[in-house]
């Protein structure tokens, strides 16, 4: 005879959980900006440092965050003009992040 487990979950606990899991992503997706900010700057070109200083993330909505400059020429520095080579600081950044995404995701499912 086979040892068998029972695991009882009511709606309430269910409930509770779901609630967790989606507080958990938001958590995850926050970090994800925050690192994705930090990232950035660190692989921005500098000349003044407003670039690298106007790099910031915040809370769109609800499991929505925008990492973003604020200098009119960002655009131009990442993928460059017809007269100015490109200095890319946020797809590789991004890439990097995306990494750590699998990490985070893999704590949420482990928590």
């Amino acid at each position: 005879m086979a040892d068998t487990v029972t695991v009882r979950i009511d709606a309430e606990d269910l409930g509770a959980i779901m609630r967790d899991l989606n507080l958990n992503v938001d958590k995850m997706l926050a970090l994800l900006a925050a690192d994705l900010s930090a990232l950035a700057k660190t692989f921005a070109p500098v000349d003044t440092g407003a670039l690298r200083a106007s790099l910031d993330f915040e809370k769109v909505s609800d499991k929505l965050y925008t990492v973003s400059d604020a200098v009119s020429y960002g655009i131009y520095q990442e993928y460059g003009t017809s007269t100015m080579p490109a200095q890319p600081f946020m797809v590789p950044a991004t890439e990097s992040v995306g990494n750590r995404a699998r990490e985070y995701a893999k704590g949420i499912a482990d928590a």
